[in-house]
């Protein structure tokens, strides 16, 4: 006699961080997992592309030390070779180049006193405490930040703060983690952009390529691949319906399924079968982003200085690749100036030109040749979040309970970093799991 077989198929839809964590965790559990990804290639908004010969990322790929979860996921892998990039960010004020950096604790605490008002900086010192004292208080829906939402979400993140901290430090990091200005986000949300500020980064040594070779030998992957609608009965799911390269959709049998997408996307997959849910998921706002990527033919950074965050036009941050790559910059363009609608050659090539001139006159950066340049447009590239964002996320949860097999994970939950979407995609791994079973093989 033998034991009954309770290995399960799964789903997981999404190669983003989220959907590669659930993935892996999934398949170490004992389950029968592929991965479905719309794209052909896996990565999601790590953004893998080429610069000339060199394999590169132009979305994220900075690491913090807190980022335990995503280093789990590529420890697991057999890639866990980093190396130290620190948090290096400037400022210009009054002709004096601000510089707040990881490595310097002490200049750093003294440039930030410099940024705005003494009210100002004891309300976001008092948040930092929140956040080092408890790691929860990193990610949405935590319990102090669901209070500051539910006292001060009433307005934006521009009335919360005073206008000059607003200017010199809140807008640069919501910009860089959001793709939004500052009455765009709400004070519910803003843990998640001072725990970056907070933490050291590194970079994968070999950047994220061989990570994700070392998935797609793990486990089965569907790309170009599009997910037109879940299928449910009784109150569980039974599929899902999918779109190979344009062909007309299939339906597909599985036990569970992860939806590892964007709000937006996890909305269009869900609308058929509940529109309520869909309805609420499209209250989630996205800001697009443009990365400009541009080798040199000499350095255009110091060790000391690494990035430059801009006061205003299109360009918001121009930063060196790495530490040690301080010939190839990167220029993000986002905000509300930054949202491009012109993508041509000469436009890049006027916006680059003139982002250069800034980093001349206020770095002493070289009048350097290009060697190399890669542009890379996400319409969707930011989640913006909610005001009463926790409130979002209950109603969401609520939703989905009653749907036997079915979990979701993304950048809306616990927020966009990487380390935050690793983790939503290890939990919903987890709660799947727990009501798939226990796999067991026969004798």
């Amino acid at each position: 006699m033998s034991l009954e077989r309770t290995r399960r198929r799964v789903a997981v839809v999404g190669g983003g961080i989220a959907g590669l964590t659930a993935a892996l965790r999934l398949d170490l559990l004992g389950h029968d997992v592929e991965v479905i990804e719309s794209q052909g290639t896996l990565g999601g908004r790590f953004g893998l592309d080429r610069l000339g010969d060199r394999e590169v990322m132009t979305g994220g790929k900075n690491i913090g030390r807190q980022y335990h979860t995503f280093r789990w996921f590529t420890s697991e892998l057999g890639s866990d070779r980093y190396e130290s990039f620190g948090y290096n960010a400037s400022r210009i004020k009054d002709g004096e180049v601000l510089t707040i950096d990881s490595e310097r604790r002490g200049q750093t605490l003294k440039n930030i006193r410099r940024m705005g008002s003494t009210r100002d900086f004891a309300r976001m010192a008092g948040m930092a405490a929140r956040i080092r004292a408890d790691r929860r208080n990193r990610f949405l829906g935590s319990r102090h930040f669901s209070g500051v939402s539910a006292r001060h979400d009433h307005a934006p993140l521009s009335a919360f703060f005073g206008p000059r901290m607003t200017d010199m430090l809140v807008r640069p990091m919501v910009l860089r983690n959001n793709g939004a200005e500052p009455d765009e986000v709400y004070p519910g949300t803003f843990g998640t952009n001072l725990a970056m500020l907070l933490d050291h980064y590194d970079q994968l040594s070999g950047g994220i390529q061989p990570v994700l070779a070392a998935f797609a030998k793990r486990v089965p992957v569907r790309l170009d691949s599009t997910v037109e609608g879940v299928e449910i009965r009784d109150g569980r799911v039974t599929g899902l319906r999918i779109s190979q390269e344009g062909a007309e959709a299939t339906s597909r049998d599985y036990d569970g399924i992860v939806l590892a997408t964007p709000a937006y996307a996890t909305a269009e997959i869900v609308r058929s079968a509940r529109p309520a849910l869909a309805r609420r998921l499209d209250d989630v706002n996205y800001f697009p982003s443009t990365v400009v990527l541009v080798e040199y033919d000499r350095d255009m950074f110091t060790h000391d200085v690494r990035a430059l965050t801009m006061d205003d036009g299109p360009c918001s941050n121009a930063g060196s690749y790495g530490q040690e790559d301080r010939h190839i910059v990167r220029y993000t363009y986002s905000g509300r100036e930054g949202r491009l609608t012109d993508l041509s050659a000469e436009n890049i090539d006027r916006l680059t030109r003139e982002t250069e001139e800034r980093l001349v006159t206020h770095l002493g950066a070289p009048r350097a040749e290009r060697v190399n340049l890669l542009v890379k447009h996400w319409k969707a590239a930011y989640s913006g979040y909610l005001p009463y964002h926790a409130q979002f996320l209950a109603e969401v949860r609520e939703s989905v309970t009653d749907i036997a097999g079915l979990e979701l994970a993304g950048d809306y939950i616990q927020g966009v970093s990487i380390e935050a979407c690793a983790r939503t995609g290890r939990a919903a791994a987890g709660r799947l799991a727990e009501h798939l079973g226990s796999p067991v093989s026969p004798a």
